[in-house]
């Protein structure tokens, strides 16, 4: 593409075209192979970030609605759909919050622990294979970049719209 630019247009400084399409080919790569991981399970990526991010708080798993959709950049119908879904499964349960009987909590039901314990080796192991092609050393630095990149985004729009809509990113062709 940039040489193609190049051609066409010798003063057009393309060096940002080097980076965001290789995130966008990187996401082409990444988004079927954590999926297909997920799916493996009866479970879609946001059902999947829904059970993490429970599990991840500890016991007793649970956070309020409000939590989840905040943690995980998601709007809150979004959120409620998946909750409907998981609950359905018998993955998750609402609970009434006893200091506050005006609120819910979501919980992970012992079939929820269960199958997150074994879903999330499985994802970091799908995870570290889509790394394989870098070095420790250079897998530690894109973290680095990449968070000091979104840090910066995130100073000017804490969430991103796309996700803010609770619509998937347009994807944009250089």
């Amino acid at each position: 593409m940039r040489r193609q630019w190049a051609r066409v247009w010798p003063d057009l400084d393309t060096e940002p075209i080097g980076i965001i399409a290789r995130l966008g080919r990187a996401q082409a790569y990444i988004d079927p192979a954590l999926d297909a991981v997920f799916a493996e399970h009866g479970l879609t990526r946001g059902a999947w970030d829904v059970l993490a991010a429970l599990r991840r708080v500890g016991e007793p798993y649970r956070l309020t609605p409000t939590e989840l959709y905040r943690a995980l950049m998601r709007t809150s119908g979004a959120i409620t759909h998946t909750l409907h879904r998981l609950e359905y499964a018998g993955l998750v349960e609402r609970l009434l919050n006893p200091e506050d009987g005006r609120s819910l909590y979501v919980a992970l039901t012992p079939h929820g622990v269960e199958l997150t314990n074994a879903v999330a080796p499985l994802h970091v192991d799908n995870e570290r294979r889509l790394l394989a092609g870098l070095t420790p050393d250079e897998q530690h630095t894109l973290a680095h970049l990449l968070r000091k990149l979104l840090l910066g985004w995130e100073r000017e729009n804490p969430v991103p719209t796309a996700r803010q809509a609770g619509r998937a990113p347009r994807r944009h062709r250089h």
